[in-house]
């Protein structure tokens, strides 16, 4: 099967997003080794930390969560409601999350920007740049609000997509009654 080039960018987001979880874990372990050890903490780790991997490992999966519909749901009364109003609850659901996203994305553009032409960097213990994980933020919401996007149209459009999109939650309460 072709895969859709926004579901293949999420899911090697996913994939990416392990390395800045590994490069954390590597780096806050090395640095509280050396630090306890022989007294010489690495310089500029909780910048790093907090300016790169954290950014990176919250929004780089965001389009993958959209994607498979895993974000958190309350379903009090979606399962109450008859097919025709699940699929506008959906659509409605997917629509405002396009443009959440979207409008997250045309917020933090214009402060990357700035951020890029300022060279923008904080300063603790080293100078560390952070100008270049401000790009994280826009990029991710664009790639998610997209990825609403299509499962908005799939949802209109594609028959069998609106069943699994309708039921995507029914199920897995399903499976849990077993």
């Amino acid at each position: 099967m072709i895969r859709n080039p926004l579901e293949w960018v999420s899911e090697a987001l996913v994939t990416i997003t392990t390395i800045p979880v590994l490069a954390m874990m590597g780096h806050v372990t090395l640095d509280v080794v050396l630090k306890y050890t022989i007294n010489t903490p690495i310089q500029g780790t909780l910048e790093i930390t907090a300016y790169y991997y954290m950014v990176a490992i919250v929004v780089l999966p965001m389009a993958f969560v959209e994607l498979t519909r895993q974000s958190i749901s309350v379903e009090l009364f979606y399962q109450m409601m008859p097919y025709k109003m699940q699929v506008a609850v959906v659509g409605f659901v997917l629509l405002i999350s396009a443009i959440g996203y979207g409008g997250l994305a045309y917020i933090s553009w214009p402060d990357a920007i700035k951020a890029f032409e300022r060279k923008e960097i904080v300063m603790g213990a080293v100078r560390v740049y952070i100008w270049p994980a401000r790009f994280l933020l826009p990029c991710a919401m664009v790639l998610t609000s997209l990825v609403c996007l299509l499962l908005f149209f799939r949802l209109l459009f594609k028959p069998r997509a609106r069943a699994e999109l309708v039921s995507v939650h029914t199920a897995e309460n399903d499976h849990g009654a077993d």
